[in-house]
């Protein structure tokens, strides 16, 4: 669930309500972009960008489930309660972080 896209910080809610981000996208929904990897390709959505630092986890940091493969740098976060991907650091070092 997304409660506002109103230029500020916006937050994010897993399924079922466990987990919740609050993020600062870098460009709003100007930056949305599929990627290739293929971890991504499989789950078909698209992808936006946040400043590093801006993605927090307001609730439920206790029940996310970090997922890694291939290189085993990008970290791939999910609910372990109802199985929602929430949020990745990328395996590239930038300023961005999601």
């Amino acid at each position: 669930m997304v409660e506002t896209l109103s230029g500020g910080p916006v937050a994010v809610t897993c399924h079922c309500g466990a987990c919740e981000l609050r993020v600062t996208l870098a460009d709003g929904l100007n930056s949305a972009r599929r990627c290739d990897c293929s971890f991504c390709r499989r789950r078909g959505a698209a992808a936006v960008t946040a400043p590093k630092g801006g993605v927090e986890v307001v609730k439920g940091a206790d029940r996310m489930t970090l997922y890694q493969f291939g290189t085993k740098t990008a970290q791939h976060y999910f609910c372990s309660v109802c199985g929602i991907y929430m949020y990745h650091r990328r395996r590239r070092t930038r300023t961005s972080s999601a």
